[in-house]
């Protein structure tokens, strides 16, 4: 098999990145997977994006080296990353007599676009284009946190677009996803956060409170500053002194 295929640097913000097994396995697949439709293995019809292969065979197709001889991988830690790269939403499964058929998802749009396109396609379509650099640091953080997938739903990308429009602080933002993401994992070990409307909610939640907070604060009044007139006065009513040289009514 001659060629080349494209990878896409998210993956370095995947956690399959740092799973051996797992980025060996999604490679081979992406190595393996037909590049035109209509392909027949066994009286199987296998379409762009798609490879068949046994759990048996994958294991022996992902053997490596070790010193002078060479280590095959189990078929259960195979099931393990192909569960994994299933719960990313990287590919999809289905049984056949002939071994599993693995479809790689949005083979397609990573691997067959032109240069053109791939321009065009890495400009985020948002409501103010001075907003792109923001918005790109808030889906590089959310797609981090989420662990899995490359790109956001059209809901995330209008839960983030939303959210720029309140005119917060990128620094806040971003450090508020921290402090969202860090509870919900304490709260749900081994979840992660799959909407960015989760953030967003949360977000606009907080911002309501405080500014409910500071409107029921009633602020202590100013103290008046003394002028001559009031000094005089002052010490007249003190010492019984009516103003125009009466005193206690008499001349």
């Amino acid at each position: 098999m001659e060629g080349w295929i494209k990878l896409h640097r998210k993956l370095l913000e995947n956690d399959i990145w740092h799973d051996v097994t797992t980025f060996r396995l999604f490679t081979l697949l992406l190595l393996k997977a037909s590049y035109q439709d209509g392909l027949k293995i066994n009286g199987i019809t296998v379409n762009k994006g798609q490879y068949i292969r046994s759990y048996s065979k994958l294991a022996e197709d992902l053997a490596y080296k070790e010193g002078r001889g060479s280590k095959s991988i189990a078929k259960s830690t195979i099931s393990k990353s192909v569960k994994k790269l299933i719960d990313n939403q990287m590919i999809q499964t289905e049984d056949t007599l002939s071994g599993t058929l693995f479809t790689i998802i949005n083979y397609t749009k990573y691997q067959e676009l032109d240069s053109q396109n791939e321009v065009k396609s890495s400009l985020k379509i948002v409501p103010n284009q001075e907003d792109a650099p923001a918005f790109e640091q808030i889906e590089n953080k959310f797609i981090q946190y989420r662990a899995r997938g490359f790109d956001p739903s059209p809901s995330d990308v209008q839960a983030i677009s939303r959210l720029l429009k309140q005119d917060i602080p990128i620094d806040s933002i971003l450090k508020w996803m921290d402090e969202i993401n860090q509870k919900y994992q304490s709260n749900n070990p081994g979840q992660t956060i799959g909407s960015f409307a989760y953030y967003e909610r949360v977000i606009m939640n907080s911002l309501e409170k405080k500014q409910q907070k500071a409107s029921n604060v009633t602020p202590f009044p100013k103290p008046k500053k003394e002028t001559s007139m009031d000094a005089i006065a002052r010490f007249a009513q003190k010492h019984g002194v009516t103003l125009g040289g009466m005193k206690d009514g008499n001349e």
